[in-house]
């Protein structure tokens, strides 16, 4: 199959490798068909901070079709849309055997310790997938991930009613919590980004609200 794996520091290579193999019991084959670029994938690129093993296939915002499933697999049948749960705890430890494996003592992720997304296929257990609600495109629902970090931004922040809020950062998480906390009425909303040397924009664009075509008038935005 066709993957791109990281082979150290910088070193990112196209290559055809081989498909997953068997599938275990517990397990389903995914046909991979949106991913997502993480920051922390290009964080690991530029630094290997979080490099276990390599050469290793990143990607943890994956969405994808089930093409088989596992003999022991009764909750997911072939043809449904599913994404990733990008965590990869160890199902050992004392907190994963106590049913918390969102604190594994040896947590792991997706696309660093194991193969992710940045392939045309991808085998996982059955219990680190989430189905996918009907009607919702792939690419949209790799966005799952880091939509679940701009949820539990809102449910922490918990903002008074017409407290104005900011956020520091436009990048996928902080524009879709703009996203999140305008579509459930907080704000007004300030939203700041770090413009670069490179980027000039025109006077009457430095100096004039921008608008958010997927929001409402109750946020602005300027440079």
């Amino acid at each position: 199959m066709r993957a791109v794996r990281l082979h150290g520091i910088g070193q990112l290579k196209f290559e055809h490798v081989d498909a997953p193999g068997a599938l275990a019991a517990d397990s389903v084959r995914i046909r991979v068909q949106a991913v997502g670029v993480c920051g922390s994938d290009l964080h690991n690129f530029r630094t290997g901070q979080w490099m276990s093993r390599v050469p290793v296939i990143p990607g943890h915002e994956v969405a994808g079709e089930i093409t088989e499933v596992g003999a022991n697999v009764s909750q997911f049948r072939a043809g449904e849309l599913v994404v990733a749960d990008s965590r990869a705890n160890c199902g050992e430890c004392r907190n994963c055997l106590e049913g918390r494996p969102n604190v594994c003592e040896h947590m792991g992720y997706l696309g660093e310790v194991c193969d992710g997304g940045f392939a045309e296929w991808l085998r996982l257990p059955a219990t680190r997938v989430l189905r996918v609600p009907t009607g919702v495109e792939a690419r949209i629902a790799a966005l799952a991930e880091p939509l679940g970090v701009a949820l539990r931004v809102a449910r922490r922040l918990d903002p008074a009613h017409a407290a104005p809020i900011l956020i520091a950062g436009a990048g996928p998480i902080g524009g879709l919590a703009a996203i999140v906390l305008e579509h459930l009425g907080f704000g007004p909303l300030i939203e700041t980004w770090r413009v670069h040397s490179w980027w000039h924009p025109s006077p009457a664009r430095a100096s004039s609200p921008l608008s958010c075509s997927s929001c409402s008038a109750n946020w602005t935005v300027r440079v």
